[in-house]
């Protein structure tokens, strides 16, 4: 592989890890109320004390991924994961 292309995918991995994770963190603490077994005030605590530390660790395991590929697919994978949950809760 070329030094260019090694470029362009470093760039995509942390474009990845700096857009891509914390929308993927801010969407998986908007969707953790509607899982949580608690009443509606707690949920909603945790739901904001656990997004603090999912946004600071989102992108660090992004960055740790092998491959610009493997980082998409796992912020891909949450947000989508998310995405369901919320749909979920809003319909039923």
């Amino acid at each position: 592989m070329s030094g260019t292309a090694r470029r362009r995918l470093g760039w995509s991995r942390l474009l990845a890890a700096t857009v891509g994770a914390p929308v993927a963190a801010l969407l998986v603490s908007l969707a953790l109320p509607a899982v949580l077994p608690a009443s509606q005030g707690t949920r909603y605590l945790v739901a904001c004390i656990v997004i603090v530390p999912l946004i600071a660790a989102a992108p660090c395991g992004v960055l740790l991924a092998r491959s610009a590929a493997r980082a998409w697919v796992g912020v891909l994978s949450a947000s989508a994961a998310a995405t369901l949950v919320l749909l979920w809760s809003v319909f039923t």
